[in-house]
């Protein structure tokens, strides 16, 4: 789901549509190749108008570290670097009679994989393009005097990635993930008085089957502990949870600061017992910048507050550049 109008109050005429469709295509993210959150931007539960259409890439890097379960009862240290470019496109249009956004997305994903895990197993990450996605987004609430708004969203994200089962022993470090993959979203914005803009938003993930997995699995043969046979990786649902407070300073600035809870998504292989869920806690601080009427630019950092995830996150930054045409 995503918006873009917060950031326009007090601006008039096309500025205003401008700086709308900017904030709408910047808050839409889904990282397709992994089990991550949809974080939101902090203004994108406002409705863009009808007509906007946006380009945009946006560049990241998130960095995990960790125990690494590589079976037989082994775990290793890993360090997992995961830098991505996004490429997307999108549309806003209306549907009746309702404001709505589609767009979809291409990432190009590269991994790089440091520690024990590394040197003892030999394992590497893979880089190359990653799993295609689809969003669409309704607002069924608009009110833009009020600067009140509801919105669903639903994500589609397909197995389009470049996968080899060999990059799946301890975890997944392919582009692509091998399985389909669904996202309901439902959030609310409401401007409040001094230049700040609220939001809240929760949405849930489910996975459909990966067939050819190795996970945590190994065996004993004449070469040593070698991995085992793929398998089926099922993933339970994952639950995000997600508020924001923006602040205005200026028509083209605006200052944010967010805070996410992520819960589920437990794993097993081969039918055997599931493994730990994700359990995290994480804020993020946000800049949103109007450079012209067509460009702007987007800055995040993100830190986890808990985390009790096998692997934990470090820390995740984000640069989005937004082109309108």
């Amino acid at each position: 789901m995503s918006t873009l109008a917060g950031q326009a109050s007090g601006v008039t005429g096309r500025w205003r549509v401008w700086l709308i469709g900017l904030v709408l295509i910047a808050g839409l993210g889904v990282q397709a190749g992994r089990v991550d959150a949809l974080d939101l931007g902090p203004l994108s539960g406002i409705a863009p108008p009808a007509g906007v259409t946006g380009l945009s890439l946006e560049v990241s890097e998130r960095s995990l570290s960790g125990r690494l379960d590589v079976g037989a009862g082994m775990s290793v240290d890993a360090t997992v670097d995961r830098r991505s470019a996004n490429l997307r496109l999108g549309q806003a249009f209306a549907l009746g009679d309702r404001p709505a956004y589609v767009y979809g997305e291409i990432p190009f994903v590269d991994y790089d994989l440091s520690g024990e895990a590394a040197s003892q197993f030999d394992l590497d990450g893979g880089h190359g393009v990653g799993d295609a996605a689809l969003a669409l987004a309704v607002w069924p609430l608009a009110d833009r005097v009020a600067g009140r708004f509801l919105g669903v969203a639903g994500y589609l994200i397909a197995p389009t990635g470049e996968y080899k089962v060999d990059r799946t022993l301890g975890a997944n470090l392919n582009p692509g993930s091998n399985r389909y993959a669904g996202i309901l979203q439902a959030g609310f914005h409401q401007r409040l008085p001094v230049g700040f803009e609220w939001s809240v938003a929760a949405d849930v993930m489910a996975f459909g089957d990966n067939d050819d997995y190795i996970g945590d699995r190994v065996t004993i043969g004449s070469e040593g502990l070698v991995p085992a046979r793929p398998a089926t990786l099922e993933v339970k649902p994952y639950h995000s949870y997600q508020t924001s407070l923006a602040w205005r300073g200026h028509p083209a600035v605006t200052l944010a600061a967010s805070y996410y809870i992520d819960r589920g998504a437990a794993s097993r292989v081969d039918g055997g017992d599931w493994r730990p869920s994700i359990n995290r806690d994480r804020y993020g601080l946000w800049g949103l910048f109007a450079l012209t009427r067509q460009t702007r630019i987007n800055v995040s950092l993100k830190r986890v507050v808990s985390d009790r995830s096998a692997l934990s996150l470090d820390s995740a930054v984000q640069v989005r550049l937004v082109q309108f045409f």
